[in-house]
Parts: C-alpha cells; structure tokens; sequence
C-alpha cells in the first residue's frame, strides 16, 4: 500500500494538477505538452520491458526503496528544471519509477506471497493509489497559490525520503518471497509456470491486454485533461479533484469487492465485466453539461479501477503462474504505460484539430462495449487452464 501511494507523484491524476503553470512557463499548447508527455511516458515504457524484469532476481527491499530513491531525485530534478528538455527528462523518470515500477513491485510482491486470498491482498495493497488519488490533487490545488508549483516538487520529494523510505524499509526488509517458487503456486494455475517468451506468444494474453490498457489509457486521458475539460464545460476548476476523494473512496469499497469475487470465481470471470462501467462513465461525461451531474461519471470510473488493477494481477498469476511473474507484468505494465502514454498526445492534438473531448470519449465507450462483449464471448477459453507450447 505505501509503494501505491508514493507512486501517486508519477502519476497523472498528479502530474496533471500542474499543466496549466507547466504550459504557461515553456508557452506550449495543450497539443504540444501533450505529445513531450506522451514522448516521456513512451520511453519510460520502453525502457520498463528490462528494468521490470529486476523484480525476479532482486529482493523486494531493494528495489522498492531503490525506486523510491530515485523517484525522489527525479522531483526534486522536477523542481529545478528551467527548459523543455529538461522537462521532458523529468517525465520521463517520474513515469518510469512512479507510474511504472513502485506499482509493479507492489502488485508483483502481492501474487507472490499470498495464493488462496491473492484476491483480496491485490484489492488491499490497491488502498494505496487509491489514498493517492483521493488526496494529492486536492493537496496541490491547495497549496499551489500558496506556496507554488515548484515548492510543491520539493515537498514532495521531501516526503519520499524522509516518511515512505524508512517506513518502507523497516516493513519490507523481511523478503516473504517464498524460497522454492515452483513448490507454491495457487491451487487455481498451470502446474508449470510460463516464461515471458511463451506468455507473448499466446493470444488470450493479447485479448486480456486489449482490456487492461483501456482503463489506465482512457483514464489517463480524462485525468490529463480534466482542466481543459472542466474550461470547455465551464465547470469550477475543482469539480473534478472535489470528487476525487468519493472517486478513490468507492474505488476502495469496489476493489474490495472485486477480491473477494477474484478469490470465489476466478479473475478470468470477471474480465468481461471489468470495462462496461467505464464506458458508461465516458458517455455520461461526454453527455454531462450540469457539475451536479459529474459525480454518476466518477461512481463509473470507480467502479472499472477498483477492479482493473486486482482483476488483472490475478488473471496473470492464475493462467501464467508466479515464477517468473515480474518479467511477465513488465511486459504488461509497458503496455500500460504506453497506453497512458498515448492518451494525454493523442487527445491533445485532436483538440488542437477540432475534435472536442465530449466527442473522443463517445468513440472510447464504444471500444469499451465491444471489448467487453469479445471477453464474454471468448471467456471459455479464457479461463481454461494449459500448459505452455514448447
């Protein structure tokens, strides 16, 4: 849960707090800050298919707190920069250890070291970004007049080394990694665990990841923009990070939920499910004019995060087993990445071309349905078990 939260400083619903005083430093249109966004988080995605892979040879102690190191040194970095270059360089550590490693070591960790309740350790463990969610915009809208962006930065890596380090090395220095991991995989998995090679080349991996990417990637979006947004509705700057607190808080009740189920049915069952509420909140925040209304999105989007990040841990744990998990989950945690990449540029220019928000996410509910009803057509195969191809 603290890896989760301290990874809230890499992530967008964060980062996106000070776009407006970022533009207005470098004068870059929202199209421009955009793509150096997207760029930043492509490249720490890239990057992620080898550095993710660590968490299966180094202890957990290690590279946890390795991560929080360097994520505090990237916002202090962020703190000093004064050109676009070096703005970009930021993102892109911010994005590699916040949004990309502290999250994978936390979800890694969690499969591993428990099995009949894999379920609900993944919800729990996901309190984490959830807190952050819930607290740190608000935060930063706070204290921005007051203090400025950049002091913000520095508070922030102030935070990382001074609260979560020590408390993360003191919690995480007992490795409970199991010590013969082919000897304790889950009741419900393949007697053989996969290799990352052999998860790559089965195609319910690929249908799997057509789902996972479509949460954090429209999700992303909505988080990047939500200031434009808000402009082009002619809401209060606050209306979205107001609701962001009931958004982390029914995301927390729903994640427990969704463990709870994940442990009683399997994660394959549920992922057919996983995205409708998603869809349904981008129609309604595209068809939404009154800020009263706001919150019926929020509740949707809450409802597709509770269940995205623990639904899809254990669905890789439960098909591909847990040896060589770390590998497997930076495959899926770049995909992700540069999912979330793609959305804040992508989105961005079509702004810029005259494609208003409310429309972009009618096109995305769509791909939600349909997604969603491939799932459910194909959940057989997706849930039965086999070993890999040699």
């Amino acid at each position: 849960m603290l890896l989760g939260f301290g990874s809230s400083f890499g992530q967008t619903f964060f980062i996106a707090q000070f776009s407006a005083e970022l533009r207005a430093a470098y004068g870059l249109s929202h199209g421009e800050f955009g793509s150096l966004y997207m760029a930043a988080t492509l490249a720490s995605a890239f990057c992620f298919i080898w550095v993710g892979k660590i968490v299966d040879y180094v202890p957990t102690v290690v590279v946890g707190c390795g991560a929080l190191i360097v994520l505090a040194g990237f916002t202090f970095f962020m703190a000093w920069q004064d050109s676009v270059i070096m703005l970009g360089l930021c993102l892109f550590g911010l994005r590699l250890f916040g949004q990309g490693s502290l999250p994978h070591i936390s979800q890694t960790a969690m499969a591993r070291w428990f099995n009949a309740s894999r379920g609900k350790a993944l919800s729990l463990a996901n309190f984490g970004n959830m807190l952050g969610e819930a607290m740190l915009p608000l935060v930063a809208v706070a204290l921005m007049a007051a203090l400025g962006w950049r002091n913000l930065w520095l508070l922030a890596g102030a935070s990382l080394l001074l609260g979560f380090l020590p408390i993360s090395y003191l919690l995480l220095r007992k490795d409970r990694s199991p010590q013969n991991p082919s000897a304790t995989e889950m009741a419900r998995g393949p007697v053989t665990s996969w290799q990352r090679g052999q998860v790559i080349r089965d195609w319910r991996f690929w249908l799997a990841m057509a789902a996972a990417i479509a949460v954090p990637t429209f999700m992303t979006g909505v988080m990047f923009h939500q200031v434009q947004l808000m402009e082009a509705k002619g809401w209060a700057r606050t209306t979205i990070p107001a609701l962001l607190p009931l958004y982390a808080g029914l995301g927390a009740v729903f994640s427990l939920s969704a463990g709870a189920l994940i442990d009683r049915f399997s994660a394959a069952a549920l992922l057919p499910m996983m995205i409708i509420p998603l869809g349904c909140g981008l129609l309604a925040l595209s068809a939404i004019e009154a800020e009263s209304l706001v919150f019926l999105a929020m509740v949707c989007f809450a409802l597709s995060m509770g269940c995205w990040g623990a639904v899809m841990s254990a669905y890789l744990a439960e098909t591909f087993g847990t040896m060589y998990l770390g590998g497997i989950r930076a495959v899926y945690t770049a995909l992700v990445v540069f999912g979330s990449a793609m959305a804040p540029g992508v989105m961005g220019l079509l702004v810029d071309y005259g494609v208003s928000l409310s429309e972009q996410f009618i096109y995305c509910a769509v791909y939600c349905f349909a997604l969603s009803l491939a799932l459910y057509l194909m959940r057989g195969a997706m849930q039965a078990q086999k070993e890999p191809a040699t």
